[in-house]
């Protein structure tokens, strides 16, 4: 009897101590679970992006559109149309969306360039450029509003005592302000090509790293202007008010840049998917001492499977008072998928004692991904003076 009692006291003190081992257990448990949720609840209130918005995404993408403007063909190609997308995407209450896109690129090239002007053998170069170029626009309740900024310097040699290259400085290659009042309607601002560029042709569209030196372009420079755009489906037309001082000789209504003299441009385009093509005027006031500058233009392109020929045309007037004419015409084929070729020629017709342009360049290109290109170019023209240039260029984009 007396043992029985014994079992079933021990039996209970064991039942007694398993409940308390089991709450001590629970307890912890129980604070451990507590402790997740005030980390929880922490990490939620820490906010990963600003205030207002809720994603934040970093990605591979194309170049921003930028509506109203337009870039030589030449000068897309070098850029590339990849580039890092950063996107905000705001809450339900936020009421813009922002992205911004960049990218860029350096080349490098080994160019050998000849004169009958030089009287020696030639001279070989290294040349080297290096460009950014950064865009963003963001949804508003206006309509969409952006920006793009690019930055250039063109290398050439060692730096000298005073820490800089021999060659052109760090500036700005293009800086363009937009606002998209409607969907075809854009008033946009900054330094940019002039409108009264043609952009087909010898100058408009080829690849022409290093070649392209010769003054057949159809291209009145890049100038600060305000412009107004219209662009339904495949039709656009814009006109812009030009500042003509400081662009130097030819052009520029003041090379001085000393003048407060204006200018105009115009332009109307077709974009198809077999052809395209654009007609545009340019005018500069010219300031005292200087003739008024003026030209105008029409230019196109077929596009046939593996084959675009590109050709253009303009007339008008330096700021000398000489009057002249200039065309050309530009074939690229593309050989493979990651080869392809052109070869274009130009002409310009100066009027009194200025001399006649006659220019042909050629160049093959290797891109065997989007980051990377390997050409060989050359160029010939005669203006007065016999020049030859050939260069074994490389292109490195991100």
């Amino acid at each position: 009897m007396n043992m029985f009692k014994m079992a079933l006291l021990g039996g209970a003190a064991l039942a007694v101590s398993a409940a308390g081992a089991q709450a001590d257990d629970l307890s912890a448990l129980k604070a451990q679970i507590e402790s997740l949720n005030a980390r929880v609840a922490t990490m939620e209130a820490a906010p990963s992006v600003p205030a207002g918005y809720q994603l934040l995404t970093i990605k591979e993408g194309s170049q921003q559109n930028i509506p109203g403007l337009e870039t030589l063909r030449k000068d897309a190609l070098a850029m590339g149309n990849s580039a890092t997308v950063i996107s905000v995407m705001p809450t339900a209450d936020a009421p813009a969306a922002t992205e911004i896109t960049w990218s860029g690129y350096a080349r490098a090239a080994i160019v050998y360039s000849d004169s009958d002007a030089r009287g020696d053998d030639g001279d070989f170069d290294v040349y080297a450029r290096g460009q950014i170029k950064v865009s963003g626009k963001t949804e508003t309740a206006v309509g969409e509003v952006g920006a793009t900024v690019e930055l250039r310097s063109n290398l050439d040699g060692q730096r000298n005592d005073l820490g800089a290259f021999g060659s052109e400085r760090l500036y700005v290659e293009q800086a363009w302000g937009y606002w998209a009042m409607t969907p075809e309607l854009t008033l946009g601002g900054g330094f940019a090509g002039s409108l009264g560029n043609i952009g087909y042709g010898y100058d408009g569209a080829c690849n022409c790293y290093y070649t392209d030196n010769a003054d057949v372009a159809l291209n009145p420079g890049d100038t600060t202007q305000m412009r107004l755009s219209y662009a339904s489906g495949p039709f656009s037309m814009a006109i812009a008010l030009e500042d003509a001082s400081g662009g130097g000789a030819g052009f520029s209504g003041d090379p001085s840049g000393a003048d407060d003299s204006l200018g105009g441009a115009g332009e109307i385009k077709y974009s198809g998917d077999m052809f395209s093509g654009e007609i545009s005027g340019v005018f500069r006031q010219g300031a005292p001492g200087f003739d008024d500058v003026y030209a105008v233009g029409v230019g196109g392109a077929v596009n046939l499977d593996m084959i675009t020929v590109s050709a253009g045309a303009q007339m008008g007037q330096y700021n000398t008072g000489v009057d002249f004419w200039r065309a050309s015409i530009l074939a690229s084929a593309n050989l493979s998928d990651e080869i392809h070729a052109e070869v274009a020629y130009g002409h310009t017709e100066n009027d009194g004692a200025t001399a006649d342009v006659d220019a042909v360049l050629a160049g093959i290109y290797y891109d065997p991904v989007s980051q990377l290109t390997i050409g060989l170019e050359g160029e010939w023209f005669d203006d007065g003076v016999q020049h030859t240039q050939v260069d074994l260029v490389t292109v490195f984009r991100f």
